[in-house]
């Protein structure tokens, strides 16, 4: 069965198991390699937990998809986005977009957005059918200048403000 929740501090092994995962399986697409991150110690990943909205997919209790988002003063920032490559085709980045996606409009946000490289074909054809927009703004990869990423955007809907509602 799957699930996708938010992780918590209790779920600080999951979430180092997962990251760690990610960062061996693409490591050409994150801003950060496994052997850095694989030498914090508990309360730096801890902090990372508390920092960022994390949330893990689970089929039948094992991690198989992570992904991470942030409030920042553009926007809400999708970031860290894997699922398992034995979980692939199952829906599971529709289910982990969908929660970065309410958390973000549960804040308020206007729009989430996010970077891609240009060469990682799968991602952008999935943003592109979640209803991201490539903006056609590009930038070097953290990790490797000669690769280039380029920035996506998501328009949050929002239901006009009513007399008496706090949105």
């Amino acid at each position: 069965m799957l699930l996708v929740r938010r992780l918590t501090p209790e779920d600080l092994d999951v979430f180092r198991e997962i990251r760690l995962r990610a960062l061996t399986d693409t490591p050409e697409n994150y801003g950060s390699i496994a052997a850095a991150e694989r030498a914090q110690s508990d309360e730096e990943w801890l902090a990372r937990l508390a920092a960022d909205a994390w949330f893990a997919a689970f089929d039948d209790g094992r991690p198989v998809g992570l992904v991470a988002g942030r409030a920042r003063e553009d926007g809400w920032i999708l970031y860290s986005m894997w699922v398992a490559p034995e979980a692939r085709g199952q829906g599971l980045g529709t289910k982990l977009m969908g929660e970065v996606r309410s958390a973000a409009e549960d804040d308020g946000a206007r729009e989430v957005w996010l970077h891609v490289a240009e060469d990682n074909d799968r991602a952008r054809r999935l943003y592109l059918k979640l209803g991201f927009i490539a903006t056609g703004e590009l930038e070097p990869m953290p990790n490797d200048v000669t690769r280039r990423r380029e920035r996506f955007c998501y328009v949050l809907p929002h239901l006009p403000v009513t007399e008496g509602s706090s949105k």
